[in-house]
């Protein structure tokens, strides 16, 4: 669990724990069940994070654009409102990173790691490489961001997405849409693909089919924050599958 030195989000509860509402009010049947869900968290600690996500989540996607001001150009353009927002959730999801980051070379010098230096070769760094981003990696995060959601939703968010010759897997499809992140933060590709009809685009040398919306990806982090939360809180399994769909 992240630790967060500023208290504010907690201290401001009244302001934020309403925030938090209307930014996950269609993952709860009334604002009492809500309250009963953000009340049972364990810790102020947790408490805080939870109001700053998804505070952070209504005003930079849920009800968020990206505002143009140039003569001649629409004031919200589809596309680039569609990236700021696809890029945000992804930042809320790594934001919950469960470890403190460290470095590669941190991580080869520690004793848990067990390395026997001199290392021998490439391949041997390369294999303690691909630990290092097994345990840090950011899509990680991701992947167990979005293999956490319902057996249910993750059979729906395979259905949304097609790469050719790749196996549907939660696994695979989780590091395909951290892909598409990294695209836009290294290499300034736009999310275009992300409109809600059926499109088709390269991923390597690879085909995609996607139907899967912007829109549809906030419900998606929606269950998952729900879901992220619910295990640091004394609600019933019941209740969590019950939001859970």
């Amino acid at each position: 669990m992240p630790k967060l030195r500023d208290q504010r989000y907690l201290s401001n509860k009244a302001a934020f724990l309403e925030y938090s509402y209307q930014a996950l009010q269609d993952r709860f049947t009334t604002k009492e069940e809500f309250i009963t869900f953000f009340e049972a968290i364990e810790s102020d600690e947790v408490k805080n994070l939870f109001l700053r996500t998804a505070s952070f989540y209504l005003f930079l996607v849920k009800c968020g654009d990206w505002q143009v001001d140039i003569p001649g150009s629409n004031k919200t353009v589809d596309y680039l409102t569609d990236t700021y927002k696809y890029i945000a959730i992804f930042s809320l999801i790594e934001s919950l990173q469960d470890k403190e980051f460290i470095d590669f070379y941190a991580f080869l010098v520690r004793r848990k790691t067990n390395v026997t230096f001199p290392i021998k070769d490439k391949k041997d760094l390369e294999y303690y490489y691909r630990k290092y981003k097994q345990e840090y990696g950011s899509i990680r995060q991701s992947v167990d961001f979005f293999n956490s959601l319902t057996s249910q939703k993750k059979a729906d968010l395979i259905k949304l997405l097609d790469v050719k010759n790749v196996t549907p897997t939660i696994e695979n499809l989780s590091k395909y849409l951290y892909n598409v992140r990294s695209k836009f933060v290294h290499e300034a590709q736009l999310i275009v693909n992300m409109s809600g009809r059926t499109t088709m685009s390269s991923y390597g040398k690879r085909i995609v089919v996607c139907k899967l919306s912007l829109r549809k990806l906030m419900e998606f982090f929606e269950e998952g924050l729900v879901t992220y939360f619910g295990k640091h809180n004394n609600a019933t399994t019941a209740d969590r599958k019950k939001r859970g769909g």
